[in-house]
């Protein structure tokens, strides 16, 4: 059986024995985790955050606003443009012409910008950098270039959906010509401008049953000149009409699409609600010094004692 007693009082030796020992470790050890984690060997991070709501994303597919934010956020698109437009690659000092240039700065990215959804579904934008201006420049950039690219697919959505209206809409604004034309037509060339009223007075004079009316008061050639009109093109006036009426309501129906398209795509919509913006960070956030140099002097003090027990217990076997 392990005797605890005497083991307990073999480490109590080591400790009492050794303690100026320890004591040299541990301040040697504190005092060179102050010297290594200051910023001569560890450059300071400072960080830069923005709290929005994504706004007027419309509908993809069952996600929701969030979801398409973050996937936004993700995107090759959205990670290159704040690349390009803050010179990340100059920044980090990664060499474009390498082979894994590429890689190298997506790594470099991804450790020090995340995006991540908050409890209230909104997004959280973190930006580390060892430049607190250029943390807030890169934090801003990437909510800007998020409005641009969904503004770009918008308008490119838009722009489509306005090709198409505009087409039928000239489609019916050509139809609605041709009829105007024709009717102009029967009405100039063939005197029918209300068929009804027309075919009425037609008949009464035809048959003479006007009030008042004898044979000497009507123009009986002009009658008959108007009756075999109207049986010509009575049916086709009466259809042109028709025609006519209904292309005016959809002439009305696609200029109020054509116009709502049309201020669609000239319209500048926000697609975000910044609840907090980012800030010009005054304090850094790594590293954290006084942790390291307490994990550095108990990670020695640890060390050094294992050793002296273990030089103890090869001294107790001799």
């Amino acid at each position: 059986m392990i005797d605890l007693k005497s083991m307990n009082s073999n480490l109590f030796n080591v400790i009492t024995k050794n303690i100026k020992l320890l004591g040299i470790v541990g301040v040697s050890a504190a005092i060179l985790s102050i010297i290594f984690s200051s910023s001569i060997f560890i450059a300071p991070k400072f960080k830069s955050t923005a709290i929005i709501y994504p706004s007027n994303l419309g509908g993809y597919s069952e996600e929701s606003p969030i979801e398409q934010m973050l996937q936004w956020f993700d995107s090759k698109k959205i990670k290159d443009a704040v690349i390009k437009d803050n010179d990340l690659y100059s920044h980090y000092e990664i060499d474009e012409d390498e082979k894994l240039s590429s890689y190298s700065i997506i790594e470099e990215y991804n450790e020090n910008i995340s995006v991540t959804e908050t409890k209230y579904e909104s997004a959280e934008i973190t930006v580390l950098d060892t430049d607190p201006e250029k943390a807030y420049i890169i934090a801003q950039s990437i909510i800007d270039n998020f409005s641009k690219e969904i503004r770009k697919v918008h308008k490119q959505r838009a722009e489509e959906e306005f090709t198409a209206i505009d087409k039928e809409f000239n489609r019916v604004k050509e139809q609605l010509y041709s009829v105007s034309e024709n009717l102009k037509k029967l009405r100039v060339e063939y005197h029918i401008i209300n068929y009804g009223s027309q075919s009425d007075h037609v008949s009464k004079g035809f048959l003479k049953t006007f009030e008042g009316a004898n044979s000497s008061s009507v123009n009986t050639q002009e009658i008959l000149k108007l009756k075999k009109n109207i049986e010509e093109k009575g049916g086709e006036f009466i259809m042109s009409e028709k025609r006519f009426y209904h292309l005016i309501s959809s002439y009305n129906y696609w200029e109020n699409e054509y116009l709502k398209s049309k201020r669609s795509i000239e319209r500048k919509m926000t697609y975000t609600n910044i609840v907090d913006a980012p800030q010009i960070p005054v304090k850094k956030v790594y590293p954290v010094r006084w942790i390291i140099v307490l994990l550095s002097t108990f990670g020695a003090l640890v060390f050094t004692f294992v050793l002296l027990l273990f030089k103890s217990q090869l001294n107790n076997e001799a």
